[in-house]
């Protein structure tokens, strides 16, 4: 397997430190936290795979929709 070295702060470093579990590298931890981009194409296959209610998705678009409205807080 190859590695590559990298460097990190200290604060970063305490941060790797603080969810390390027992026996776990510091490339396992990464790994574990920080997860793998989406992959859209493979998102968009299994989605269409599913089958949904016209309920479900009705409450989706519903909570799109409150969702795009500008929030009373910002003002």
């Amino acid at each position: 397997m190859a590695t590559k070295t990298i460097t990190v702060d200290m604060e970063a470093y305490g941060r790797l430190k603080a969810v390390q579990k027992d026996a776990e590298s510091f490339s396992q931890v990464i790994k574990r936290v920080v997860r793998r981009p989406l992959d859209v194409r493979d998102f968009r296959k299994r989605l269409g795979a599913l089958s949904m209610s016209d309920e479900a998705a009705s409450a989706i678009e519903a909570q799109v929709r409150r969702r795009r409205r500008p929030s009373s807080r910002s003002r």
